[in-house]
């Protein structure tokens, strides 16, 4: 048995700590853990355990409920106040439905009873625990490499793809050449436009964002250019337009596929010349602003459709760059859906810690054909729902059912299980002698069901398709064995 840190304990990502006070139990899960390629340190007391996490270690901890020198529940008080990133999995053969409501409450990872099947589920909660606590130290780390990326450090991501292109976008922030940023909608095209603005020798000046797509045609050049004095009805003041506006800065053209024709060729002359009139003036402005576009439309096939005239597609495009569908990035889905469960957790005052293996395999799993905004609202959606310290794949799904993707049709059905309900029961009692009691029976029931639902008494209570008032009549013992 370890009792001390092991040269191999700075690796989180596969160090156990078990506190509990029964040795052979501890041999036994030591040796099993290890098998699995784990690096196991063990302590017999609430002081050795909380000696050993003062020293730096990183990963997930056992506990038992009843130490020699503490409780476990006030013990795991002391751990969360030494480091709160640890998962703390609760392992106990003294296990009492208000105890594990509590230690769930209170924010434990998990809470098993020790018992026949307590290494098939340890083995699965250790898992989820290490994915939980992976996905925390890796967006720890990701938020602590944004601020050295300067403008794009508002750019969360780990995929290849994405970094590869925010690799070559550092080449063009100080340029004044125009930027064309294709993608789907949701893609995040107006944040690599602002992310170019503040990172170049331009981020002291205004940034203008012009939603073409948004602004009706009879406007539109009014808006861009400027209008002076009386030059239509209304006009009773001279107005300065978005290209004055964003002298000396960046004007950003959203949906610049949508420009009508009779205003894309006043569009290239203000590329060429960097010059214009006011609607209804005649003195010339110049201006110096750096153009990006974007656009979720291929323009090549617009100009060949004759929709777009092709000396200004090449004018947009000088360094033209396409982003990625979340789908096409499926690494980044679990890292974002993190940051935004962060975000509107706090938004919200829920203490939420991440996502249950199946709901996390659900977003996953989704195409996301709106991307990464799709993916904020059905998390933002999702924390107003969790009732859970974790978003489960019920939230989940609701959430996609609610958005109309779906979601209800990926819950999976109860008879896909292999083997009926006698078959398991079979296996599990064999014979007279292995039969529990009833009350045995509706106990042990009640805590599995209990800790699937996380402690939520009224999940719980579903799942079972009774009535709260029936779970806590249980929870208080009264259950009938006649």
């Amino acid at each position: 048995m370890t009792h001390g840190l092991r040269g191999g304990m700075l690796m989180a990502g596969s160090n156990i700590l078990i506190i509990d006070d029964y040795p052979q139990l501890v041999d036994f899960l030591e040796e099993r853990l290890v098998a699995e390629g784990y690096h196991v340190t063990a302590a017999s007391s609430g002081a050795h355990g909380l000696e050993i996490i003062g020293q730096g270690f990183a990963g997930v901890c056992l506990l038992d409920v009843r130490l020699p020198d503490i409780g476990g529940l006030d013990l795991f008080e002391e751990i969360k106040t030494l480091n709160p990133n640890i998962p703390v999995i609760f392992i106990t053969a003294h296990a009492t439905v208000d105890m594990a409501v509590e230690a769930t409450r209170r924010g434990a990872f998990d809470f098993i009873a020790k018992g026949s099947d307590l290494l098939k589920r340890l083995n699965v909660s250790v898992k989820n625990a290490f994915e939980l606590a992976s996905m925390s130290e890796q967006l720890k780390t990701l938020k602590g490499q944004l601020s050295e990326r300067g403008g794009f450090g508002r750019i969360l991501t780990v995929s290849p793809k994405m970094n590869a292109i925010l690799k070559t976008l550092d080449s063009v922030v100080n340029s004044g050449v125009t930027v064309l940023v294709e993608g789907d909608s949701g893609t995040g095209k107006e944040l690599i436009a602002r992310s170019i603005h503040e990172s170049g020798s331009r981020k002291n000046g205004p940034f203008i964002a012009v939603n073409c797509a948004g602004i009706p045609e009879t406007l539109l050049e009014s808006e861009m250019f400027g209008y002076e004095k009386g030059a239509f009805t209304g006009a009773n003041t001279r107005k300065q337009g978005r290209f004055e506006a964003a002298d000396k800065g960046t004007l950003f053209l959203d949906e610049v596929g949508e420009l009508p024709r009779s205003l894309q060729a006043k569009l290239l002359r203000v590329l060429q010349d960097h010059s214009f009139e006011r609607v209804g003036g005649n003195e010339t402005i110049t201006v110096d602003v750096r153009i990006i576009s974007a656009t979720n439309r291929n323009l090549k096939e617009e100009v060949t459709a004759g929709n777009f005239r092709e000396d200004l597609f090449y004018r947009l495009s000088v360094f033209p760059v396409r982003l990625p569908p979340l789908a096409a990035r499926p690494e980044d889905i679990p890292i974002l859906a993190q940051f935004f469960l962060q975000r509107y957790a706090k938004e919200e005052g829920k203490n939420l810690s991440g996502f249950d293996p199946t709901a996390m395999a659900l977003l996953k799993g989704h195409p996301f054909p709106g991307n990464v905004r799709e993916l904020e609202n059905l998390v933002r959606h999702a924390v107003i729902l969790a009732h859970d310290r974790e978003i489960t794949a019920d939230d989940v799904r609701t959430t996609m059912g609610s958005h109309g993707v779906g979601g209800e049709s990926s819950k999976p059905a109860l008879d896909t299980e292999p083997g009926g309900l006698d078959d398991r029961l079979a296996t599990l009692f064999p014979d007279a002698d292995s039969l529990p009691t009833m009350r045995e029976l509706q106990a042990a029931y009640l805590m599995h069901a209990l800790s699937l639902a996380k402690g939520n008494v009224s999940r719980a209570a579903r799942s079972l398709s009774v009535g709260r008032a029936t779970m806590y009549r249980w929870m208080k013992g009264d259950i009938a064995d006649d």
